[in-house]
């Protein structure tokens, strides 16, 4: 009798011990949780999958029931649309290619750590620095250490800043110049803060604007405004304005085809060096900055900084105007709008000008480009320098001149295509490049 009992007794225990699971986990994804006996495993997934929660109750059997949750998770994947999430952060340290961030108050991620490690290794450069705020979208599962860790899938700046308030200095009003309340007119918003807003003029100057005051949810980054502003200070020296806005409207300003839109002349000598530059047109100038008067006098140092006769610093001389030049777009390139970056990177490069000059050339061209079907492509040489006549002294050893017309189309057209070349930068150099839309 006694024997049958214990038989009873271990035979119960053995059961238990292969089919009676207990819990064994509770996981801040949403409320997870985790019961485990030696031949099994159930999960009550109760996961947060970007503005869902994936509620569902799974049977792991043997040997499945030995793998980790996060293990799991990715059977569970392929039943989860829109599993990727996103969430913003403030960068708090760069360790080759790891970065570690704070995520913004009010979040999940902020509510599982104050911060949270992510490998950077396979995700695209996008020039982050310690302060910056960038939005990561991550496969929604948060280790829980410290710091924190998750695998992220992609990530990019942020330039709408709306949850945090901007407290830096921007300008010194004390030493700053008053200036007129209309100095400047059409403008795109470049970022945004709770308590103000950061634009530039359309009309490509290398000035930096700071707005105060609370923009409506309205308005977004990449918007083109006008509108009234008072208190205008500007910080001659480092080509910043700041002002109050008083009010805003949608701007309607428009690149008007045929016109020879931001040329811009950098120079670079040897060493400091007086340099006088002329252009003659064929045609008659709209706007110059710094002011044309019969060309332009300037200070140039190896670095590219120029400075004028009134002590005020440009990082290149600026003109606009229109000319009588018949432009020729029967040799160049037919690229896909969403091509027009990549393009654009390489055939600047070939043409001559460095990582500075491109960006500046791309970031003003590409917004106007990039939304077309294709673009006709047709870098202009005899044509244009014909037009506009460049006089530079001291004569430079190296001038590299590039001229970009353009027109819009809805099909692909087979073109010629142009060979780009371009001599290798040497001695004082200059470089000048600019474009126009053909309608």
């Amino acid at each position: 009798m006694k024997k049958k009992l214990w038989i009873t007794i271990i035979a119960v225990l053995v059961f238990a011990i292969l089919f009676v699971p207990i819990p064994t986990g509770v996981y801040k994804d949403g409320g997870t949780r985790e019961y485990t006996a030696l031949t099994y495993k159930i999960v009550d997934w109760n996961r947060m999958t970007g503005d869902s929660t994936y509620a569902k109750t799974k049977i792991y059997p043997l040997p499945y029931n030995f793998k980790s949750i996060d293990s799991l998770w990715y059977y569970e994947e392929d039943n989860i649309e829109n599993v990727d999430i996103k969430f913003r952060a403030t960068v708090l340290e760069i360790e080759e290619d790891v970065v570690f961030v704070e995520p913004v108050e009010n979040t999940d991620e902020r509510l599982s750590s104050d911060k949270i490690g992510l490998n950077t290794k396979d995700l695209e450069d996008i020039g982050v620095a310690v302060g910056s705020v960038v939005e990561i979208t991550y496969d929604g599962v948060i280790l829980e250490l410290y710091p924190a860790s998750i695998n992220a899938i992609s990530w990019e700046l942020v330039n709408d800043l709306r949850h945090l308030e901007y407290k830096e200095q921007w300008l010194d009003k004390n030493t700053a110049k008053k200036c007129a309340n209309d100095t400047f007119s059409d403008i795109i918003i470049t970022q945004i803060y709770s308590n103000c807003f950061f634009a530039k003029t359309v009309l490509p100057f290398s000035n930096e604007i700071k707005l105060n005051g609370i923009l409506s949810d309205e308005w977004c980054v990449g918007d083109q405004i006008i509108g009234t502003y008072s208190n205008v200070y500007k910080d001659e020296e480092n080509n910043r304005f700041e002002a109050d806005f008083k009010n805003i409207k949608e701007s309607d300003w428009q690149a008007e085809p045929e016109m020879a839109y931001k040329p811009v002349i950098y120079l670079y000598p040897q060493h400091e060096t007086e340099v006088f530059v002329n252009l003659t047109l064929d045609g008659k100038l709209s706007c110059t900055y710094p002011e044309y008067k019969d060309g332009w006098s300037v200070i140039a140092l190896p670095d590219g900084t120029l400075t004028d006769a009134t002590g005020l610093t440009y990082n290149y001389l600026y003109w606009e105007g229109e000319t009588y030049a018949q432009y020729d777009l029967s040799k160049g390139f037919c690229i896909k709008g969403g091509d027009t970056a990549k393009f654009l990177e390489s055939a600047l490069e070939k043409l001559g000008l460095n990582r500075r000059e491109a960006n500046e050339f791309i970031v003003y061209w590409l917004p106007l480009m990039e939304q077309n079907e294709y673009n006709i492509i047709s870098f202009q040489t005899d044509i244009y320098t014909d037009a506009a006549m460049l006089d530079v002294n001291p004569i430079p050893d190296t001038l590299i001149r590039v001229f970009m017309a353009w027109q819009a189309t809805d099909e692909y057209v087979d073109i010629v295509k142009q060979e780009l070349t371009a001599p290798a930068r040497t001695g004082f150099t200059v470089v000048e490049w600019g474009g126009t839309e053909i309608k």
